[in-house]
């Protein structure tokens, strides 16, 4: 029986398009090579890397002399518009322990608050019964470290859990662990009818 469901954040609420940031670095000049961003990105996600260290490093690749805003803004350019789930949400939560759990860094968070507003990011995280962002527990999907830390926080049993996720990485993982998966991304589905449906067929609305 399910009785929490964990949400992704990316594409789950909030549309990303990865394509228009890589674009933007281009413009920007930023020249690093995939293996080392990829050390950069990991770094900080899970907290280990500040934003100044971040946007700095990225601003040093450049080509040309550039400044660390031209950076930070081609790096928030990814994200769309938060979709106002709060509805849906608070009334899942009557039923389910929710948790968002998502792959994410201070930047794009500040952003993503700023740009939706106070009122709609404090409903929005109120919410949820507990946010697990990795660059705040250190840990990040699909690491099975990840599940497990959020697993023991929320007192869960993998298979009284629902992990939507739109990465097949991270569902194969979680899958592996005992957690029961759905594959969704908001720019192609409705999010409550994936989840109705899923639940309906499972028996379990």
């Amino acid at each position: 029986m399910i009785k929490q469901i964990w949400f992704d954040f990316g594409n789950i609420f909030i549309p990303v398009f990865p394509e228009n940031t890589k674009e933007q670095f281009e413009r920007c000049g930023v020249q690093l090579p995939e293996a080392h961003f990829a050390e950069l990105h990991r770094a900080f996600e899970v907290g280990e890397m500040s934003q100044y260290e971040f946007f700095q490093s990225l601003t040093d690749s450049c080509k040309f002399l550039q400044s660390t805003n031209c950076v930070k803004r081609a790096w928030n350019c990814m994200l769309g518009n938060l979709r106002d789930e709060t509805l849906f949400l608070k009334k899942l939560g009557k039923s389910y322990d929710l948790a968002l759990v998502s792959n994410t860094n201070a930047a794009h968070i500040e952003a993503i608050a700023a740009a939706s507003g106070p009122f709609l990011w404090k409903q929005f995280t109120n919410a949820f019964d507990g946010l697990f962002l990795s660059h705040e527990i250190h840990e990040r999907k699909p690491d099975a470290s990840y599940f497990e830390k959020v697993a023991k926080r929320m007192n869960a049993r993998p298979e009284e859990v629902l992990f939507i996720d739109d990465t097949q990485a991270n569902l194969d993982s979680a899958s592996a662990l005992g957690f029961k998966t759905l594959s969704y991304n908001c720019q192609n589905e409705s999010l409550q009818y994936s989840i109705n449906q899923f639940l309906s067929d499972s028996f379990e609305y």
